[in-house]
């Protein structure tokens, strides 16, 4: 588990923060709790999931990106800029397996996340990611702009759409017609998820991927869930997904 000795002093500090938590989601990794049911949702194996958890750091190109990006990203002092986060890994994995065609995200800041999509996507030879952001450079590092850490290389696949969400996304979702994923990691407020998972629900194909990162914020991701019935649903370090039957 490469993933797991990355940021190991930043993770060491949240294990004394939170014990309990961090016991619980220790045993999920070894026990591969996480890696079985991610697997169900994706057709996958828990081997092959458990692969493409490393294997960003496998590329040494990619790891040494990441290592160039840090220092960067620590200036911005906000948990969404870490490049090791254990949610950004399971947005690549997943993507890796399902082998999508269409993303959509909502929620960018310096594009952690936005960078390891695109890049799930070249490695699988197919897919296009288009993102929305709120862009008040709360979250980004003092003179970098929106999507900053996204590679030029990786940018012809990208779509970057900078505004409200609740102005943006319907209009995105009707152009697009149908997303294989739909990632929410905007606005955490109740009000502005319920929206975001009951705007974009329709939209994603059948067998398709809704996540959603703090999904524990409130009360909203648990709702939807009774309300649409997916195949199978369940919250993974804050990270809730579920599957569209």
């Amino acid at each position: 588990m490469k993933w797991l000795m990355r940021n190991f002093k930043e993770r060491i500090r949240r294990a004394l923060r939170h014990p309990a938590y961090t016991a619980k989601a220790l045993a999920h990794d070894l026990l591969g709790i996480d890696e079985r049911f991610l697997a169900s949702v994706t057709n996958s194996s828990p081997r092959e999931l458990r692969s493409f958890l490393n294997e960003p750091f496998r590329d040494e190109e990619f790891a040494h990106y990441l290592r160039e990006c840090e220092p960067h990203l620590r200036a911005a002092f906000h948990p969404g800029n870490d490049p090791y986060a254990k949610k950004v890994l399971l947005q690549y994995a997943i993507t890796r397996a399902v082998k999508p065609d269409l993303i959509v995200e909502t929620g960018v800041a310096s594009g952690v996340s936005s960078t390891y999509l695109l890049t799930a996507c070249r490695l699988n030879g197919r897919g296009r990611v288009s993102s929305i952001d709120i862009d008040n450079g709360e979250y980004l590092p003092p003179g970098k702009l929106t999507g900053w850490m996204v590679p030029e290389y990786l940018r012809a696949n990208w779509t970057l759409l900078l505004g409200d969400s609740k102005i943006l996304l319907p209009r995105l979702l009707a152009q697009l017609g149908e997303v294989d994923i739909f990632i929410h990691d905007s606005s955490h407020t109740y009000e502005h998820m319920k929206f975001e998972f009951e705007l974009s629900y329709p939209y994603i194909r059948s067998g398709g991927l809704l996540l959603s990162d703090d999904a524990n914020f409130n009360a909203a991701f648990e709702e939807c869930v009774k309300s649409f019935r997916p195949v199978r649903a369940r919250v993974i370090r804050n990270v809730g997904v579920m599957k569209k039957p």
